[in-house]
């Protein structure tokens, strides 16, 4: 072999050492780029959240690595101290996060695997200034003046995220510190601090359980606080499902701390002391197994400014308890809770409480002086946060009873001794009857619901606080329920059934049965209801408060309105079934009344609706209402079908007076938006149609109206015809009107027939009750006959136009046009005399020829009908518009609201 072949054999290690070298370097810049490019970027982003913060943000270092993880670390981050401020608010050591890059790169992102993500060096101070407030204190107030106040709007369902492709081998919080500084005025300055604090969480990944540890040391050397939370093997979402909590304590002094708290707190001194571990099984949603809370936590000398004589308050909390709700166990070997005066004990066992037959072994819950107002002598922010709501010892025992083969649980509430003053709800005083008893039973033959009767005593109970329900204390309110309770086994839902249920209301009782059920969880809850109630007599308006009664219990101020949430009603499924003897509503009586009414989210459909009413039948089959989000935003559809309903007493629920008699047969179809007449005038629309049999129009004879002007019109003596203030409207007067624009139109002009007169009106009336029709009466030969003494008697009727206005209750006849009438009456009477006088044939033509001006008063008479018709008809087109125009107004006056107009 050559020199020169050794020589190139021996070259080539060099030349790869170049290349990689070459590498590295090349590697080492773009590192180095690229550190030095999200550095920039870290601290542009810091000085943006730097100005929203009003602290300075500060980041000493970034470096990267790519192989063999992709990760990076930050070092020496520092929240500076605001205007007025020394000490920094929070200072970080490092964040370091690693991740593995092959299976990240192999996967395009899906297999991320975090081998390390840790925190340290975290330095958090808490500084109390001379104003008593804390940088944190105001901090929080800075966020809350910079954050934009934006409408609430219903948040879209998201599905599930798939996180089963994330592994965390590791994360934690190490070495944190939070350091207590008090600057307040004349206080002697001193630092506290929570030390040595540590997080940790390993192997954090789908299918395995998660442990999280926490353990610090609060105003001490050493560690003297721990936390262990373990959660069940994590599903695909990660979100964990607790399964055990730990709380370890060895006696932290509170009172350094208590400067730090709110100042509403007021904690001056106390210590707390732990050893409690709690098993949670099946008491989470998604949790399994039995339930078993084991140990003692004590709180000792808690004392808070303004306490009552300086009373120290000692809570102590020392439990061996275990129950398994799956199968209706439950062990008390242990239950001591107690706080200052008050105490909760409790002892024995209960075997397959949701079994057919239930096993009590010495059960016993006992409560003994549970009085919050009492409690609110040790702690005063107590008193403040009841506000006076709630003040006196209840009463609470649980005991097990019954025999061998027949066992029960007996549960007794008492808050008679209670004063209860709940706003806007109800009030009681002490010594006022309120009381609950139930008793358990076990589960039903079919097994896992849970028998109960229940029997609530309201009487002494004001529920007019609620201006809903005019009951006052010492009315009767009892209520009598037995059924069953079902809990659902993922443990997000439950199902009441009550077969049995009675319901003593005021001086009436209801009947019936009932059930309720919820199933899933937040917006995807579901509310399923069923109610079948009975009563054979009862007062909706003694039990509900009218408007009189809320104006003065308000003293005329406004109801608050209900909450403007479109989607509060959502997830309501159900329906309710009555059937009702008698009932009293509104003010009207009715008979007979049943009905089904189905609920849909916030669709309400009446599918059946059928009672007795004012000598009548009513129904109300596919009237719908949609509840919305304020009254006057609810629509609503009424379909409802009239059978022999006396006029006179209904028309009464809507005047001051009878307006007419007689009976209606019809069909009542309109829809609106709202319910005030204001709204009903710009909304309501819809016909109505049917037939009054045998009606008299009251208040006003039309017809005698017309013969008192005619008969001073004549030339000769004339008497107007007696009135009796009703006009007959004949045996049937088919009728019907269109509603638009707050006036009740009519379709076809009224026209019916008496023996006096013909009568024809078209026209409306308003909401208001405000007449608006034009028309006229023909008076009968006969009529003419009598109302000019016997002088004339004309071959056919005599017109006379006029137009209805006023009060449909208190009606006014105007317009009366009894010239072209009295024209023709007299020319017939004039003729009548000269034929009379002449006689013979020339005397039948001079009748001729003065009756020929009878033909011109008819026309007359029929042209000023028309011309009132004309105006009447004017006059309501300029209404509509004016309507149409106003609610045009109020549209855009919405709309500016909306977009922010003035």
């Amino acid at each position: 072999m050559s020199n020169t072949a050794v020589q190139k054999k021996r070259r080539w290690p060099y030349v790869l050492g170049g290349i990689l070298a070459l590498l590295v370097i090349i590697v080492a810049v773009a590192l180095w780029r690229l550190d030095a490019i999200l550095l920039k970027t870290a601290r542009d982003q810091a000085a943006t959240y730097s100005q929203k913060l009003g602290r300075p943000i500060e980041i000493g270092d970034i470096s990267t690595k790519l192989f063999p993880t992709i990760g990076a670390e930050v070092e020496n981050v520092t929240v500076g101290p605001a205007e007025g401020e020394e000490l920094p608010l929070a200072q970080l050591a490092s964040i370091d996060i690693r991740v593995a890059a092959g299976p990240l790169l192999s996967s395009s992102g899906k297999d991320i695997q975090v081998k390390n993500a840790e925190v340290s060096g975290l330095t958090v101070n808490v500084v109390r200034f001379p104003d008593g407030t804390t940088n944190i204190q105001r901090l929080m107030k800075r966020l809350e003046e910079q954050s934009p106040k934006e409408e609430e709007k219903p948040e879209e369902e998201q599905p599930p995220t798939d996180l089963s492709g994330v592994h965390v081998e590791r994360a934690a919080l190490t070495d944190g510190t939070i350091r207590f500084v008090d600057r307040s005025a004349g206080a002697q300055a001193r630092e506290l601090a929570v030390k040595d604090l540590d997080i940790e969480v390993k192997d954090l990944r789908v299918g395995k359980p998660l442990v999280i540890d926490l353990a610090a040391a609060v105003l001490a050397d050493k560690q003297n606080l721990k936390i262990a939370v373990n959660a069940a093997p994590l599903p695909p979402t990660l979100i964990p499902t607790p399964e055990r909590v730990t709380l370890k304590a060895e006696r932290i002094d509170l009172a350094p701390l208590g400067p730090f708290l709110p100042p509403d707190v007021g904690l001056q001194a106390g210590t707390v002391d732990a050893d409690w571990q709690a098993d949670l099984g099946g008491a989470v949603p998604g949790g399994k197994g039995p339930t078993r809370l084991v140990g003692v936590v004590k709180a000792l000398g808690l004392r808070f400014a303004g306490a009552e004589g300086g009373k120290a308050l000692d809570v102590v909390l020392d439990t061996d308890v275990t129950g398994d709700v799956a199968v209706g166990d439950l062990a008390l070997d242990k239950l001591n809770l107690d706080v200052g005066p008050a105490s909760l004990t409790g002892k024995g066992r209960v075997k397959g409480l949701l079994t057919e037959k239930p096993s009590v072994e010495g059960f016993e819950l006992l409560g003994k002086n549970l009085d919050p107002a009492a409690i609110a002598e040790y702690y005063p922010p107590l008193r403040k946060q009841l506000n006076g709501m709630i003040a006196g010892p209840i009463g609470l025992a649980v005991r097990g009873s019954g025999t061998q083969d027949a066992q029960a649980i007996d549960i007794d509430v008492d808050l008679t001794p209670v004063r209860l003053r709940v706003p806007a709800q109800l009030t009681k005083d002490a010594g006022a009857s309120m009381k609950l008893t139930s008793r358990l039973t076990g589960a039903a033959a079919s097994g896992g619901a849970l028998r109960f009767t229940a029997d609530a005593n309201l009487d002494g109970v004001d529920l007019r606080p609620g201006l809903l329900v005019n009951k006052a204390p010492g009315q009767r309110m009892q209520v009598s329920a037995a059924g069953t309770y079902t809990p659902s086994k993922s443990g997000s839902g439950m199902k009441v059934d009550l077969p049995k249920l009675t319901a003593n209301l005021l001086a009436d009782t209801v009947t019936g049965s009932a059930s309720f059920a919820l199933a899933g969880q937040g917006k995807k809850q579901t509310t399923t209801f069923a109610a079948d109630v009975k009563s054979q007599k009862l007062d909706a308006d003694a039990l509900l408060m009218n408007e009189e009664e809320v104006m003065a219990r308000t003293g005329g101020a406004p109801v608050p309105p209900p909450p403007d949430d479109p989607t509060r009603f959502n997830g309501y499924r159900g329906d309710i079934r009555f059937a009702i003897g008698a009932l009293r509503y509104t003010k009207m009586d009715l008979s007979n009344v049943t009905g089904v009414v189905k609920m849909t989210d916030d669709l309400i459909t009446v599918e059946k609706f059928s009672s007795g009413l004012y000598g009548g039948k009513v129904t109300a089959d596919g009237t719908t209402v949609r509840l919305g989000p304020l009254p006057e935003k609810r629509p609503f559809d009424a379909k409802v079908k009239v059978e022999g309903v006396e006029m006179a007493e209904a028309l009464t629920q809507f005047t001051p007076q009878k307006v007419m008699t007689g009976k209606f047969n019809g069909n009542v179809d309109v829809k609106g938006v709202g319910y005030t007449p204001d709204q009903l005038q710009q909304t309501l629309l819809g016909a109505i149609n049917g037939n009054i049999l045998g009606g008299t129009l009251l208040g006003k004879d039309l017809v005698a109206a017309v013969s008192e002007p005619l008969a001073k019109a004549l030339p000769f003596a004339a008497k107007s015809l007696k009135s009796d203030q009703v006009t007959s409207l004949g045996d049937n007067l088919p009728f019907g009107v269109e509603i638009k624009n707050g006036v009740a139109q009519l379709e076809r002009p009224l026209s019916w027939t008496r023996p006096e007169a013909a009568l024809s009106f078209s026209g409306g009336i308003r909401l208001d009750g405000t007449l608006d029709l034009t028309g006229g009466v023909s008076l009968t030969p006969s009529t003419v006959k009598t109302l000019t003494l016997g002088k004339v008697t004309p071959p056919e009727a005599i017109p006379v136009g006029m137009k209805v206005t006023g009060k449909a209750w208190k009606p006014e006849v105007t317009g009366v046009d009894v010239k072209p009438a009295a024209t023709t009456i007299a020319k017939l009477a004039a003729s009548s005399l000269a034929g009379n006088l002449i006689g013979g044939e020339r005397g039948k033509q001079v009748q001729a020829v003065i009756e020929g001006g009878e033909e011109k008063a008819r026309a007359e008479a029929e042209a000023k009908k028309k011309e009132l018709e004309e105006k009447a008809a004017a006059e309501r087109a300029r209404l509509e518009a004016e309507a149409k125009k106003k609610a045009e107004d109020e549209a855009k006056k919405r709309l500016r609201g909306i977009f922010g107009g003035k």
